[in-house]
């Protein structure tokens, strides 16, 4: 067992211990949660996403391809995300991301797989990785996390050693939209060529999707037939809703 799976381990065991000595309290109330890290008033007032684009997962008055998808596709092939990405996802995401809130995985993963057990399932689930540098200084990838709670709660294997993260890249948060896609240009290489013919990518947020287009078309390239990308949130451009 490596580091990163180590300190996965111990966290979540912890995490298990902790909540059967001591009631959790809500994350973003305070009250009494019982065993969850929201409360059941809280989980309901999160922003779901609604209708969306198949592919891009974009929001839409109805399930159907948006105008984007229909003149320039995506490299993935289809896209599911659960929440819009405003207050309190937002700051959930944060707690998950950067501040050990690894219980987090844990609840997003169950809500998202209410839902996607109603889809047909990928062989396998991806992580966006991290650069070395990177999962060094933050000690996990939230990615990873999110995609072995899915994994556990859908039967599906993860794998995080096929698609390797070979360039240093600043967060795309710290840069203009404009210079996001030149940011994520050759930042991923694959490590193994026996991949099933349909896999998810899992991340935490699905912003302007230069990332996941990325890694998609290495995989593509490798011949994988069917990509999905799966995220907790999706930016929505111009969403200031509380």
């Amino acid at each position: 067992m490596n580091s990163t799976d180590l300190f996965s381990t111990l966290a979540h065991r912890f995490g298990q211990l902790y909540s059967k000595l001591m009631p959790i309290p809500c994350l973003l109330c305070g009250s009494s949660s019982g065993n969850d890290c929201l409360c059941q008033a809280c989980s309901e007032q999160l922003p779901l996403l609604g209708h969306a684009c198949p592919r891009c997962a974009s929001p839409l008055q109805q399930t159907m391809l948006c105008g984007h998808c229909l003149n320039k596709p995506p490299e993935q092939d289809a896209s599911f995300s659960l929440f819009r990405y405003r207050s309190p996802i937002d700051r959930l995401i944060v707690d998950l991301k950067y501040h050990d809130t690894l219980v987090l995985s844990q609840f997003f993963a169950t809500q998202m797989a209410e839902q996607l057990k109603k889809r047909p399932l990928p062989q396998l689930l991806i992580p966006i990785p991290l650069h070395p540098r990177r999962l060094r200084e933050r000690g996990y990838n939230q990615s990873l996390e999110l995609a072995k709670q899915l994994s556990k709660q859908l039967n599906i294997p993860v794998r995080h050693d096929i698609l390797m993260r070979i360039k240093d890249t600043p967060p795309q948060a710290s840069l203009p939209f404009a210079e996001r896609k030149n940011n994520m240009k050759k930042a991923f290489q694959i490590n193994n060529t026996n991949i099933p013919n349909h896999i998810a990518l899992i991340d935490d947020v699905l912003t302007t999707g230069h990332t996941v287009n990325f890694a998609a078309k290495v995989l593509h390239e490798m011949g994988v037939k069917t990509i999905e990308v799966w995220t907790i949130a999706r930016t929505i451009k111009n969403d200031h809703s509380p």
